[in-house]
């Protein structure tokens, strides 16, 4: 066989790096207690050999391939998104931490219905699958229900099949920032929702903002920028009594203040607007916009962890709802003045 053709092996490179077997695994497995010049030493000669480590193999003798699926939703510009971004930013930094590499995938209609899903773990490229953004549509998390292969969905949940998951208390947040609205006199209210038909968690804020305050006018905004423009103006063109209006993000909500302004109507003078999130565009808008403070980083580092505590044994089961308050700028303004007897 001439040498181009030859396919090494660790045995060859321990030999030509003149360490032992050991000392060429610990090296692939990014061993630090192996000194910076045998390290150096082997890459060499993996390089001038063309030697390219097989990674089932390895994944296999080691048992874990400590790589990390973290799967979104096929949204436009999704890896954009500062919601995504900040959950990522903190699933990234943890996995860094404790030693594991990040996989980004898109649940494309492909993905699921070619099962490729499945076969990440099945052909060893992960250990576990993080799920940001899931809704009732996406069915295929039924196949992580017998919890055979490490999964947890982030910042979401699900009714109908019994999977790991860590997410805001996205009812008790709802709760406040229409508790908050009460106690400023208001009680003609618009709301913008969006995927309330689809997402648990759009549906935990509707109802628990009902329990409080029942909306005059509710409108779907889509969950962005544009859709919260084009809510606020239907509801103040169709409700000219509302005094303000609660949207389920806080792009909606932003979307939402631009088109007040646009429209002739002050914010907080002639409507209140709060919002859901906390991004940090939301600190900088103008009015700067009250809202539900949402951990988004921390909750992608803990939900990192989780699933590695999954991954390792350490846990069975992981069902974590994690605290959120509501942070009071200055888009509600001071209490309005009880409504005048007729």
């Amino acid at each position: 066989m001439s040498e181009a053709k030859r396919r090494y092996t660790i045995k060859d490179i321990a030999e030509q790096s003149a360490v032992s077997l050991s000392t060429v695994s610990l090296v692939l497995n990014g061993n630090t207690r192996i000194s910076a010049a045998t390290r150096d030493r082997v890459h060499a000669t993996m390089k001038r050999l063309g030697y390219q480590p097989n990674r089932m193999a390895r994944a296999l003798a080691w048992k874990h391939t400590r790589t990390l699926a973290v799967v979104m939703p096929q949204l436009r510009h999704a890896f954009a998104d500062v919601y995504f971004g900040e959950i990522i930013s903190g699933i990234y930094d943890k996995a860094s931490k404790l030693g594991f590499k990040v996989l980004l995938e898109i649940a494309r209609a492909e993905f699921i219905e070619s099962r490729e899903y499945i076969r990440l773990y099945d052909q060893k490229y992960i250990d576990g699958m993080l799920f940001i953004g899931a809704n009732n549509k996406h069915k295929f998390i039924a196949d992580f229900a017998d919890k055979t292969r490490p999964f947890l969905l982030v910042n979401s949940y699900s009714k109908q099949h019994d999977v790991n998951y860590v997410v805001s208390n996205y009812k008790y947040g709802a709760w406040q920032a229409a508790q908050h609205l009460l106690r400023l006199g208001h009680q003609r209210v618009g709301f913008i929702g969006g995927g309330l038909n689809e997402i648990q968690t759009s549906q935990d804020i509707c109802e628990s903002f009902n329990e409080v305050i029942q909306p005059r006018l509710t409108v779907d905004g889509w969950l962005t920028e544009e859709g919260g423009m084009k809510a606020a103006a239907e509801i103040v063109t169709a409700d000219p009594s509302i005094t303000a209006i609660f949207a389920l993000n806080d792009k909606m909500a932003l979307g939402a203040i631009r088109k007040l302004t646009e429209m002739g109507r002050r914010v907080p003078a002639d409507l209140a607007v709060v919002g859901f999130d906390d991004i940090p565009q939301a600190s900088y808008s103008i009015p700067s916009l009250t809202t539900v403070h949402q951990p988004l980083y921390e909750i992608g580092k803990q939900s990192c962890e989780r699933l590695i505590e999954l991954i390792h044994k350490k846990v069975e089961r992981v069902q974590e709802v994690l605290p959120i308050y509501l942070t009071v700028r200055e888009s509600c303004g001071a209490k309005r003045p009880a409504p005048q007897a007729a």
